[in-house]
């Protein structure tokens, strides 16, 4: 046995195995999925805990990577038909996006010339012609200024100082979903993107998805003391032990760092975590709950079930083979494993995906416009139409339309997590404000972080290089 020897020296006595970055490579993780070159981001120390709760260290974000990434703000689905839009608050800067011809988008400003008022105030809507509610200007939904009361009372110059149309934003699609960027000189979203991280989506059906839940939430916490949590599996052990554990493996994961902050984890479903087995599990013979719960969604009976649980994993994967008729999904295009497993999608600088064949959980932390303390949180879940099946995780009311004929509302929540995010993302919720508690004391000296930890590493060391100025 090692000793373990504390940053300041210190002997402790904990046992440790020697350190090596192919953890996860053990044989079957992922399911064979291509494993991205591993990348060392150091040794996973970090000191610097007030950009947790600075309004300095907020507005640096604002001025040096919010105004410079693209952000995930909806899918064209959201806004079928020509005429159709949407606004979407980033931070201080709200944005109404408008649906052209065909997969044509346009994006502007959501604020009238005359004297910055907010615009448009429905989440969705479909109309040629938006009026402010102070003055009356009135635009049309390509921007232009159509008319304004009093057009005689204005002095020539003063209406030709600048231009008085819809101050335009930089909009872009991929594979469905919108993306906006307030940089007036972006990198190219597939550029972004990148090519490894946008390839390996290729099987995923992503353009044809449409929202089924959408709820948003403020948070008294900061940003990325929210967001931590869903890009790392260390503490599921501990706050997920009765959801997820049993169905999950949350130690041989594999994990992917891609271009621009861009990340992936593959968790195992219907593999139960080592700490599990090693608990309540050591007696797990025939299949718990949760992995009753993929049996039933690949269109089993129960006297199909397996009776050891180590055979779970392909009955579901050949169940979802062969009922796929049944089910109403193809999954011809997916290999073995993406029909059972989580893939867990990092998109910098603040969203994540849970992506499945037959839909996605997205999750969106925005920071507060001016106070380090508080986050927009937005939970959304697409999926395919039909009825096939979603996730045990994710919260639908399964009586929820999956025609896509209409567009569903916005339902704001107050407080923190509970039902409304489901049975896991609440178990997330309910210590995030202890995080945030215990990252603003004295006595934490600050963050000490492993490779199971590897995707927040990663974030930071993205969000570094544009707080340094790097990019």
């Amino acid at each position: 046995m090692n000793e373990f020897t504390g940053k300041l020296g210190e002997p402790g006595d904990i046992g440790i195995t020697p350190w090596t970055p192919n953890y996860v490579q053990v044989p079957g993780v992922g399911g064979g999925q291509a494993k991205q070159p591993y990348v060392d981001f150091g040794g996973g120390v970090m000191t610097d805990t007030e950009k947790y709760t600075s309004p300095q260290v907020l507005q640096q974000e604002w001025d040096r990577l919010f105004s410079k990434t693209w952000f995930i703000c909806g899918h064209l689905n959201d806004i079928p038909l020509k005429d159709s839009f949407m606004t979407t608050e980033v931070g201080r800067e709200s944005f109404v996006i408008i649906r052209g011809e065909g997969e044509e988008v346009r994006a502007f400003y959501n604020i009238c010339q005359h004297r910055g008022t907010i615009l448009v105030n429905q989440d969705f809507g479909k109309q040629k012609r938006w009026g402010c509610p102070y003055h009356k200007w009135i635009y049309n939904n390509d921007g232009t200024l159509h008319d304004l009361p009093g057009r005689e009372t204005f002095r020539e110059e003063t209406l030709c100082h600048h231009n008085l149309d819809l101050a335009p934003a930089q909009v872009a699609t991929f594979r469905g979903f919108i993306f906006i960027t307030m940089n007036p000189d972006p990198v190219p979203l597939d550029d972004y993107l990148g090519e490894r991280f946008r390839g390996m989506l290729e099987a995923y059906d992503l353009d044809n998805f449409i929202r089924l839940y959408d709820i948003r939430q403020v948070w008294d916490v900061n940003w990325k003391v929210a967001m931590e949590a869903f890009i790392e599996g260390y503490h599921v052990t501990a706050v997920h032990h009765a959801t997820l554990t049993p169905v999950l493996d949350d130690y041989y994961v594999q994990h992917d760092s891609y271009d621009n902050g861009q990340g992936r984890s593959i968790f195992p479903f219907c593999e139960p975590a080592p700490s599990y087995l090693r608990g309540i599990g050591r007696d797990l013979s025939a299949p718990n709950e949760g992995m009753i719960a993929f049996l039933d969604s690949a269109g089993l009976a129960p006297e199909e079930y397996p009776s050891d649980w180590h055979d779970v994993k392909r009955a579901v994967i050949d169940g979802k083979r062969r009922n796929q008729d049944k089910l109403g999904f193809d999954y011809a295009k997916f290999t073995d494993d993406q029909l059972v497993d989580d893939w867990n999608m990092s998109f910098f600088p603040c969203a994540t995906f849970n992506l499945h064949p037959e839909g996605v959980l997205f999750q969106r932390w925005m920071p507060d416009a001016r106070d380090p303390m508080k986050t927009h949180y937005s939970l959304q879940i697409y999926a395919m139409k039909g009825d096939c099946k979603i996730p045990f995780y994710m919260p639908i009311d399964p009586a929820a339309d999956r025609t896509g004929k209409e567009v569903l509302g916005v339902t704001r929540v107050p407080g923190m997590g509970g039902e409304a995010c489901g049975p896991v993302v609440m178990e997330d919720v309910a210590f995030i404000e202890r995080f945030q508690q215990g990252v603003e004391s004295r006595g934490f000296k600050g963050a000490v972080m492993g490779e199971q930890e590897i995707r927040v590493r990663r974030f930071y060391d993205e969000y570094y290089k544009y707080m340094n100025g790097q990019k």
